[in-house]
């Protein structure tokens, strides 16, 4: 665990859980793999959407509070109150997983990639992509902030921590492996321990579900794809790498991870000769960044990128920013969404 726990009331009596956290398999959304055609023939963009609503574990989450901590900065921390919250972090993970333990209606506030429907309404306390925006934060009264350091700058925590706001940094892992430990760090955090590890479970299965069904339409010769990240036409344009999510992706699907196998960083700049160096056959993108670059008439525009063989065929693939590398309680969800778009796009 990235958090130390020091402290932690009786946990919530088990009887507060309910049966409505059983969510269905997604498996079923997936195709015959003897209808499939070669995945290789398809071309045109390809949109991830029509996501399903996290379905709570419980719909009376009563926190055990307080909760003593030292959070990953290493400050101690005393989590007293959970009534008006907000979650920051680039990807959007923490307010799924705040829904999922029951908490949605105690969210004030949101990032860009904090898309879910149920939040659209709220307000918006980001500006220019992931920058954190203090005065929008503390004009929310929020009784508890949980942040990590995927979205900034660093000093904008520190400002709403010495106003006074009960603040919680926390340093999950972020891959597929680690879904489950993550809810539960947060869960324990919040005084939900027992909610946590339920989400955890369910999470955790429908996972291994989505990657053993989709295991039956990976082609022998598997596809080999890349994770592009892009925001305008200007210089943020990268192959997401090392340390990004964009290989458990990729990987969850049954894909090659052009970005992996070149060894490639954290995030190296999506230049002609890098993306001549990969030649993904088929680009996942966000949908607001290939959105942001004018569509894929803009994207192609790009140098290198009409060059691939991706570029040739048009064969991106868009997912929500929001869903896209969170790995949180969703992520099952994801990847047979996303296999469904790469191995069968014209039956979504």
């Amino acid at each position: 665990m990235k958090l130390v726990l020091r402290f932690l009331v009786p946990f919530l009596c088990i009887f507060s859980l309910t049966a409505c956290g059983v969510q269905g398999s997604y498996t079923d959304q997936l195709p015959d793999p003897a209808d499939l055609s070669d995945p290789r023939s398809f071309e045109g963009v390809s949109d991830v959407k029509g996501f399903d609503e996290i379905e709570p574990v419980t719909d009376k989450a009563e926190p055990a509070l307080p909760v003593e901590l030292t959070d990953a900065d290493g400050n101690d921390v005393t989590v007293t109150d959970a009534s008006r919250i907000l979650a920051l972090d680039i990807y959007g993970t923490y307010t799924n997983t705040l829904s999922g333990l029951g908490l949605a209606d105690n969210i004030v506030g949101r990032t860009v990639s904090s898309t879910e429907p149920n939040l659209a309404d709220l307000p918006v306390v980001t500006e220019g992509g992931h920058n954190i925006n203090v005065e929008a934060v503390l004009e929310l009264q929020p009784t508890l902030v949980i942040a990590d350091h995927s979205i900034g700058p660093r000093d904008a925590i520190d400002q709403i921590r010495a106003a006074g706001v009960t603040t919680v940094v926390m340093e999950p892992e972020r891959t597929i492996d680690s879904v489950g430990e993550d809810i539960t760090t947060l869960g324990d955090a919040l005084g939900l321990p027992d909610e946590a590890r339920e989400l955890a479970d369910r999470s955790t299965k429908e996972i291994d579900e989505a990657k053993e069904a989709i295991k039956k339409l990976v082609p022998d010769d598997p596809m080999r794809m890349a994770f592009l990240y892009a925001r305008g036409n200007g210089g943020v344009f990268f192959i997401m790498g090392d340390g990004t999510g964009a290989q458990d992706l990729i990987e969850g699907i049954g894909g090659v991870d052009l970005a992996a196998e070149n060894n490639l960083s954290y995030a190296e700049p999506a230049n002609a000769e890098a993306l001549a160096r990969i030649n993904p056959e088929v680009i996942i993108m966000m949908t607001n960044g290939l959105e942001s670059t004018g569509g894929i008439d803009g994207l192609l525009e790009r140098p290198g990128v009409a060059q691939t063989t991706a570029g040739q065929k048009k064969r991106i693939v868009t997912i929500p920013d929001g869903q896209s590398l969170a790995f949180g309680p969703m992520t099952g969800q994801t990847l047979v969404k996303l296999a469904k778009a790469v191995y069968d796009p014209d039956n979504e």
